[in-house]
């Protein structure tokens, strides 16, 4: 694929993070964009943020999670915009906290979204494209979660490997009708995603403070949203199978390929009392609850700014 100009590029989640950044990029490149967001507002505004500089953009509110909203919605791109030459499913939910104080409805939300939501874009797009005759680009942004051990964060893992094995079975699927599908598996990046997670634990002290370095983490090491889509609007001229990016996280990829034990190994020494943890057990009350405040001036300073 050449290029982008004039052509259709479909995101899901791209109110803000990854998906307002590869937005932008592709609207830089002329291409017609479809900004696609649960929240129509951030949808709105990412739009603003491309006519800005004289892109264009048009907002859409739909939950990938809802395969008729998808199926409605799709319809609707084609009949007004034609079949897009791009879809990127971007949007992505997390939780925080053990595996056992998850609810079956916090699973359902993460599978709906992380999962299904990917299932359903690639069949009603991915259906367009095929039967075009002119083919396309599928991209899904999973995460090094897809193949990486993460403690308090087992259900979102697994619903990044279940999306990481369908993409690169729909990639043999797709084979010979002109659609490539590709993974793009971010390491950390700063998207706010912590911000609008839950946490689940009986300790929900420890739980958000899991939760505050997290989002912390992403701001002092995390690389940026544009960074990442930087790569994915470069893979969309090619079509590779799996992108992990940024270097790290292609790293973690080939050692988890090389040494599968070796990387639980590593995973098991971070233990979900040292990530919450200083708990009482081992960490005097008071000690927590300056570390609590301390976490909270942070990010008000970050969010400040």
């Amino acid at each position: 694929m050449a290029g982008f100009e004039n052509e259709v590029v479909v995101i899901t989640g791209a109110g803000g993070g990854i998906g307002r950044a590869v937005a932008q990029r592709f609207a830089r490149k002329r291409a017609i964009v479809i900004v696609a967001d649960l929240d129509k507002q951030r949808a709105v505004e990412t739009v603003e943020t491309i006519e800005a500089f004289g892109g264009d953009a048009t907002p859409y509110a739909v939950d990938v999670s809802d395969a008729a909203a998808m199926e409605s919605f799709a319809e609707d791109v084609a009949a007004e915009f034609g079949i897009p030459r791009v879809l990127v499913n971007n949007a992505g939910y997390t939780t925080a906290g053990p595996f056992l104080e998850h609810t079956v409805e916090d699973w359902d939300r993460l599978m709906g979204v992380n999962v299904w939501g990917l299932v359903y874009g690639s069949t009603y797009f991915g259906r367009q494209m095929a039967e075009s005759g002119r083919g396309g680009r599928i991209i899904n942004v999973t995460s090094v979660a897809a193949f990486t051990p993460i403690p308090l964060s087992t259900p979102y893992c697994t619903t990044k490997a279940a999306a990481q094995m369908l993409t690169e079975g729909l990639r043999l699927e797709f084979a010979g009708t002109g659609v490539g599908v590709t993974a793009v598996c971010p390491a950390l990046v700063h998207t706010g995603l912590y911000e609008d997670r839950d946490a689940d634990a009986e300790d929900t002290a420890a739980a958000a403070r899991t939760l505050s370095v997290s989002a912390l983490a992403q701001r002092y090491v995390a690389y940026s949203p544009d960074s990442i889509a930087r790569t994915i609007v470069r893979v969309a001229a090619r079509n590779p199978a799996v992108v992990p990016t940024p270097i790290e996280a292609r790293a973690l990829y080939l050692a988890t390929r090389v040494s599968p034990g070796g990387a639980r190994l590593a995973a098991r020494f971070l233990k979900p009392h040292r990530l919450t943890g200083l708990r009482a057990t081992v960490t005097r009350p008071g000690v927590l609850t300056r570390i609590d405040d301390y976490l909270a001036k942070k990010l008000e300073r970050f969010e400040s700014r």
